[in-house]
């Protein structure tokens, strides 16, 4: 399978004054053949030195830095830029193997500058410097097994950029889809229309579901049990009957009837098929998905909880009105009915989705076209 390598170590404010470790790796680098003599107060002098002349370095003109300007730059002003910068100094790494970057076109200086200028928003965003403050410069190496280009990254004001482990794992993700994505094409149709025809099945599952919902009983002894407990208790609160006011005795009493109805076989399938539908379409953008969690702490279905508080008071009332309480199987079945709405409501369709989706890759690709110098359209920021 193909992949890319990517590293990205860096180097805080007064480096020289940095760990061994980081000393020798400094050392390692800038002392290499083709590299300046390294002393500790020009380290970062050095390794721009060091990714620009370097045997291997595959020059563009006297050497082999870029950015995505596109112009000759000046590698002794940089370097003196970069070692005098105020603060962190980030150094990604990106290799490929060499048979991947042959077949891809990535065994040229030309096609790494192309990809990084397009790429560079992205990279900004993920470490966290704003895109005005980012700057980026970049070589490289046409060497061994594993082509690679070595990147210097920083903010111009020195200030700003945080890179986590979720950041470098974003852009390696990224990268990955860019380099290649004519592969991933086909992989790609076969997942939409997996996707779709996954939607269209589960749609005419989940409405047979809420068909059987809307006209039939819910039996389950012990939600039954619980359901009397709260109505009991509603009955001494004279403020709103609403979950988002009520004790945390109650609140767990409220959670605990929605994991009863949870147990329901419609509802369970129900829920599930609610979560592969999202899930897929949240697929089409991302490629980490979030946790599932009971339907008790489902945001999307909070409704529910407010759905069993009123269900309970209505027992409670009909008591107090009739003497006798309302037989707990209308009151089950007002719950089935109410849960069923809201499955309906909630279930994303293929077509929001996909809206959903194109909307984020037409802001994508708005900032790729800005970040290579291309105007602004103002219609499009009004849309």
């Amino acid at each position: 399978m193909p992949r890319i390598i990517f590293k990205c170590p860096y180097l805080k404010p007064g480096a020289t004054k940095a760990a061994a470790h980081r000393r020798r790796y400094v050392n390692y680098i800038a002392t290499r053949d083709g590299a300046e003599p390294f002393t500790p107060e020009r380290q970062l002098e050095n390794y721009v030195g060091y990714i620009a002349q370097r045997p291997g370095a595959e020059r563009m003109g006297s050497h082999g830095l870029f950015n995505g300007t596109g112009e000759a730059l000046s590698l002794s002003k940089i370097a003196e830029e970069v070692a005098a910068h105020p603060g962190c100094v980030w150094m990604p790494i990106l290799s490929l193997r060499r048979e991947d970057a042959a077949r891809l076109g990535y065994d040229n200086a030309g096609q790494w500058q192309a990809l990084l200028t397009s790429y560079a928003p992205e990279l900004a965003e993920a470490m966290g410097i704003p895109w005005e403050q980012f700057r980026w410069y970049a070589a490289f190496h046409n060497e061994g097994e594993h082509p690679h280009v070595h990147m210097i990254c920083c903010s111009a004001d020195g200030r700003s950029g945080f890179l986590s482990k979720e950041g470098i794992a974003r852009i390696k993700s990224g990268l990955a889809k860019e380099i290649f994505r004519q592969e991933l094409t086909e992989i790609y149709q076969r997942q939409t229309q997996r996707r779709e025809e996954l939607v269209r099945a589960s749609a005419e599952r989940m409405d047979e579901l809420i068909r059987q919902m809307r006209s039939g009983t819910l039996e389950n002894p012990h939600m039954e049990q619980l359901l009397l407990r709260l109505s009991g208790q509603l009955k001494h609160i004279s403020g709103k009957k609403q979950y988002g006011y009520l004790r945390a005795p109650l609140k767990t009493l409220v959670n605990e009837i929605v994991d009863e109805l949870e147990k329901d076989p419609r509802i369970a399938e129900a829920y599930r098929l609610w979560y592969l539908q999202r899930e897929e379409v949240l697929r089409a953008y991302r490629d980490d998905l979030p946790e599932r969690i009971p339907l008790s702490r489902q945001k999307e279905f909070k409704q529910i909880r407010n759905l069993v508080i009123r269900e309970a008071a209505r027992l409670g009332e009909a008591a107090l009105r009739t003497g006798d309480p309302l037989p707990l199987l209308s009151c089950t079945a007002g719950l089935l009915r109410g849960v069923s709405d809201l499955l309906r409501e909630q279930t994303p369709s293929a077509t929001s989705g996909i809206r959903f989706v194109d909307g984020k890759l037409r802001q994508k690709l708005k900032r790729k076209k800005i970040a290579m110098g291309h105007k602004e359209d103002e219609r499009e920021m009004t849309r």
